[in-house]
């Protein structure tokens, strides 16, 4: 019994530690999530306000989407604390991928909103609707539309610039109600102005496919990250980071996969280096040169590299001088290209690849 409190003791002092290692690396991200979701409550506030005021289901939809907002962002701010968690026996690649779902949550939930949207706007626009002071119900939306517009913006930037997927997708969603925002001021400007009461839920309905676009979409990428689909992004990114600092000791390349688990990228790649050198010079090359190319990618990763020999069939391409195995002299410079970063050598696949 008191080695089980004290195991229990130990686990939540280090999952407090944790924690604090956590907040103190990635305290930026976290501080814009959380105030992102403070505002969110006030614009959630201001447009249930305006609905109230109008009773207009374009406006009432809107509200929706915002509270769905909150909803996602709160999952967000868990996954930054959880996903940047640092690895473990039991999560040896990290805890990254709960950004995946965070967004794959994200996604769901404007899906859903899409089809409650959708739902009701038809039945109003069946039994008829009748609307109240558009003018004033339009002024505080847009406000808070302006809002969502700015938080949205800083998002974007900032899950760009740090490579956390919570934070884009949340910029994206926030984004996507600011536009949504002028679509419906636009579109209840001419109900005001035309007495047509009928185009409020139409409005409606278009805001519902939209997010319903919106939400497959992020559910789409999301869904394509959790299963390690090929990223040519950032496999270009390492690419064009090999070819700038251009190393003549390291030939070419190939048989380049990339996983990655939240900010962070586990990169495996083949390495063709002269055949005479020993295993204690080729480490030493690849590991100051895996430095490089992730300090000059702007990525937080780490390489898991194999090394091939030349067999000299690279003579032609290869830069090294005095090269005592050259069996031909040589001619041109080949940068890496993604073709040929990505492929793979039969004997490669032969030994890696099992096809039955």
């Amino acid at each position: 019994m008191v080695m089980t409190r004290k195991m229990l003791k130990d686990s939540v002092k280090e999952f407090l530690e944790e924690i604090k290692f956590v907040y103190h690396t990635n305290k930026i991200q976290i501080i814009i999530m959380f105030f992102v979701l403070l505002g969110g409550f006030l614009i959630l506030f201001l447009k249930l306000w305006a609905y109230y005021v109008t009773e207009s289901m374009a406006l009432k939809s809107d509200a929706l989407e915002s509270l769905i907002n909150i909803l996602a962002g709160s999952f967000a701010l868990f996954s930054l604390f959880f996903g940047n968690r640092p690895a473990d026996k039991n999560h040896p690649y990290g805890h990254g991928k709960i950004e995946f779902f965070s967004a794959f949550f994200e996604g769901g939930l404007i899906l859903l909103a899409s089809i409650l949207i959708i739902y009701e706007a038809v039945e109003k626009l069946y039994f008829g609707i009748h609307l109240k002071e558009i003018s004033y119900g339009l002024i505080i939306n847009f406000i808070a539309g302006t809002l969502n517009g700015i938080m949205g913006y800083i998002l974007i930037r900032k899950g760009r610039k740090y490579q956390s997927q919570a934070l884009e997708a949340d910029g994206h969603h926030l984004m996507s109600d600011f536009y949504t925002t002028i679509g419906i001021f636009i579109g209840l400007l001419l109900v005001e102005f035309s007495g047509m009461d009928w185009f409020d839920p139409v409005i409606a309905i278009f805001i519902g496919i939209w997010l319903m676009y919106t939400g497959l979409k992020i559910l789409l990428q999301s869904a394509q990250n959790l299963l390690d689909t090929e990223n040519p992004e950032i496999i270009t990114k390492i690419i064009d980071a090999i070819n700038h600092i251009n190393e003549p000791r390291i030939i070419t390349a190939h048989a380049a996969r990339v996983l990655q688990s939240g900010n962070f990228y586990h990169i495996d790649i083949h390495f063709v280096l002269p055949e005479y050198f020993t295993i204690s010079e080729a480490n030493t090359l690849i590991h100051d040169f895996e430095i490089k190319v992730l300090k000059k990618a702007n990525l937080k990763g780490e390489f898991h590299t194999h090394f091939d020999p030349c067999k000299r069939y690279y003579c032609k391409i290869c830069k090294i001088n005095n090269c005592p195995i050259r069996v031909d002299e040589f001619q041109f410079d080949q940068p890496l290209t993604y073709k040929q970063a990505i492929s793979w050598p039969k004997e490669d696949k032969d030994r890696v690849m099992l096809f039955h």
